[in-house]
């Protein structure tokens, strides 16, 4: 019984350290003791400001008695309880100011969780306060150096320091005297000594003319001296102590300081074009990256190909950068739009040509020239676009043209493409899809719908017009499709997605369903209105003809009758059109169906049943059906149910000559409207039975002689 109720205590105790520490760490109790290490330099003040937080410290702990005294007694109504508990409670606050004082009380009341944090605190604080007490003996040796010449400076000596600066890092980041010390080593000790070699190494270099075709094969010792001193300033640079890198790899500079030299003697005159600031880069690197990477990689002291390589052409590209910022502050936009098309092109080569994968050139354009780059490009797209649809005689062609724009805008902005997105090139690579290509796909779409060059004309002539329409926004849905497979698109659309929580298949997909749309809906049904239009006007006079009771059999075996010639010129004449169009085959043979369903019904509604037959008209309907059939230029694997209708109807009319079949053109058997042996008999399938109830009628009242 007594061991549960000091597991209650100690509960309860937990509940209270644990609200306790809260507040602890939410006050500046934990800061006056454990944060800036500079006031442990002002003992006295620091004293006086510890015994204020702590009176501040007394209030909050009072209140965070109460609400702990209010939820104790909601839940436990032992007094004896509560009693332990504030105590062990007043005992921590009070006692628990220092390591020791925390090991003791954790030897008193066990690994309490405030106990446990309380004493890494304590321990992070001593290991901090030791740190600064070595700093301080070290600024007086790093003081002492300073004093001395940068030649009489040892390498060896400023590894050890910085070795021991390192580890002197851990609890006074916030700290500014260590930050002095840090500095100063940097400054006044490693960039002094870096400073000297530099200049000697500059000198060496420049005096090998390691860069030019004049270079001539060094002895080993020269050869030996020049990978040394590059080695000996690359690991000054890796001296630092402030930062996650150096800040600068001295060796490099110096490697890359011919160019700068060679650069600064060509181009001191602002007048050269800005292009031929590129061509002398690319020329440069072409010439001496794989001379530089062989001279100076030394697998020894960390110096690999592949470092030597990047940085190389890193540090190369350092008065570049200085040129390029110079022209960025210029207000004059062709000279900021050919700059920006150089970098674009430079940075794509770099990383092709070069295989360079550090900063490119890119990164130095604020988005305010983006802005203008854009501005410019749109205003470039859409001069072009309205050359293409400012003449509508020209529609017949300005599919090809508007294409070849598109191609034309995709391949001047690949480069642009194929640059390491960072945010702002990844704003501006969404901004140039939906600005350019989306808005000029978009136009060019509202073009080919609202342009009309033959309205006073023909029919035929406006029909033709419809297929140019047709066959144009398919050729440019094509053209949609394969960007859509674009690495650039199909890399834009994931950062769509993302970015809105979407399931696009492709960033232009709108624009292409547009597109669609036209294809598949508004412009076949236009084009199949329109055919049924001209065919209906071609076929008044057969519809007149009426006489369908003939004496000889078909005319001329299988002639179509003279009145239907011109409909099937008119719709052979139309299909070969249909046919020569860029368009799917899947909607050609659509816009070819719908017009055979046109057919057969105005050769059930206007033919069949509005005239009388005898045995050699039916044939003669069949032939000329067939031929009107035949000049769609159907394939033959096409099937139709609508043919099969018709061909039905007419097996049934055929009854009339069949004397095994009079009992069901009698009408008593017709009325019953029970078919199933008819549909067995004669293989009828298709047709409802109110459609063979009409068949079997006109075949018994007279309609078939």
């Amino acid at each position: 019984m007594m061991l549960l109720k000091n597991q209650h205590i100690v509960h309860k105790t937990t509940l209270f350290c644990k609200i306790f520490w809260h507040i602890v760490g939410s006050s500046s109790y934990i800061a006056m003791v454990l944060s800036s290490f500079d006031d442990l330099l002002n003992v006295d003040t620091r004293i006086d400001q510890i015994n204020l937080e702590r009176d501040a410290l007394a209030v909050q702990l009072s209140s965070a008695r109460n609400k702990l005294e209010k939820s104790w007694k909601q839940n436990s109504g032992n007094g004896s309880d509560k009693t332990q508990f504030e105590a062990i409670a007043n005992d921590i606050s009070a006692n628990a100011t220092s390591l020791s004082d925390v090991v003791t009380l954790r030897e008193k009341y066990g690994d309490l969780q405030v106990l446990l944090q309380l004493q890494n605190l304590f321990e992070d604080q001593e290991r901090a306060d030791n740190n600064l007490e070595r700093l301080q003996n070290l600024e007086t040796e790093i003081n002492e150096l300073c004093e001395l010449e940068s030649s009489k400076l040892s390498i060896d000596k400023l590894k050890e320091l910085h070795s021991e600066l390192q580890s002197t890092k851990f609890g006074v980041e916030k700290s500014q005297f260590a930050k002095d010390i840090y500095s100063k080593f940097e400054e006044k000790l490693v960039a002094r000594k870096a400073q000297e070699l530099v200049e000697k190494f500059n000198a060496f270099l420049l005096e090998h003319k390691w860069d030019t075709p004049m270079f001539a094969p060094l002895s080993t010792q020269s050869m030996t001296s020049l990978r040394d001193q590059s080695a000996t300033l690359y690991q000054l640079s890796q001296l630092y102590v402030v930062g996650e890198k150096p800040s600068i790899l001295w060796n490099f500079k110096s490697i890359a300081n011919n160019f700068t030299v060679r650069f600064t003697y060509h181009f001191h005159d602002v007048s050269f074009k800005i292009e031929t600031y590129f061509k002398f880069l690319k020329e440069y690197l072409g010439e001496n990256m794989h001379k530089c990477t062989s001279i100076f990689h030394d697998e020894d002291n960390g110096l690999t190909r592949q470092l030597v390589h990047e940085q190389f052409i890193n540090y190369v590209l350092q008065p570049i950068r200085d040129r390029i910022n110079t022209i960025l502050f210029q207000n004059d936009q062709s000279t900021l739009i050919t700059l920006i098309s150089q970098i674009i092109s430079t940075d794509k080569e770099l990383s092709h040509s070069f295989h360079y994968h550090g900063e490119g050139l890119a990164s130095l354009v604020p988005p305010r020239i983006w802005d203008k780059w854009l501005n410019y490009e749109v205003h470039v797209a859409m001069t072009q676009l309205t050359k293409i649809v400012s003449d509508p005689s020209n529609l017949d062609k300005s599919a090809s043209e508007f294409v070849k724009l598109i191609n034309k805008m995709y391949e001047y902005l690949e480069p642009f493409y194929s640059l390491e997105s960072g945010e702002i090139l990844q704003k501006y690579k969404l901004l140039t899809c939906s600005q350019i290509f989306m808005r000029l796909l978009s136009s060019y779409l509202d073009f080919v719908l609202k342009v009309d060059i033959i309205a006073d004309r023909l029919p035929e002539e406006q029909l033709y017009q419809t297929f140019i329409k047709l066959q144009n926004c398919n050729v440019v849905s094509r053209r949609i499709s394969e960007l859509s497979l674009e690495y650039i698109f199909v890399h834009l659309t994931d950062i769509v997605n993302q970015r809105e929580n979407k399931n696009y298949d492709s960033i232009l997909q709108n624009v292409q369903e547009s597109y669609q749309q036209i294809i598949e809906n508004g412009n076949q049904g236009t084009i199949v209105h329109r055919i049924q239009k001209l065919l209906k006007e071609s076929l008044k006079n057969y519809f007149k003809s009426g006489n369908w009771c003939l004496q000889n059999g078909p005319l001329d075996g299988d002639s179509p009758s003279s009145e239907l010639v011109n409909s099937i010129k008119l719709m052979t004449r139309i299909m070969t059109k249909l046919d020569s169009l860029l368009i799917p085959l899947e909607v050609a043979l659509d816009i070819k169906s719908q017009l055979l369903n046109v057919i057969v019904n105005y050769f059930i509604e206007s033919i069949l049943k509005l005239n009388k037959f005898n045995r050699e008209g039916l044939e003669q309907l069949k032939v000329d059906f067939y031929a009107l059939k035949a000049s769609l230029n159907l394939p033959e694997t096409v099937c139709n149910s609508q043919v099969a209708v018709l061909t039905e109807i007419v097996k049934i009319l055929y009854l009339k000559y069949d004397d095994s079949s009079e009992m069901f053109i009698d009408t008593s058997y017709i009325k019953e409207r029970d078919y199933t042996k008819l549909r067995s008999y004669h293989g009828i399938k298709l047709l409802r039975d109110s459609e063979i109830q009409d068949a079997l009628y006109r075949v018994a009242y007279g309609n078939v002689v």
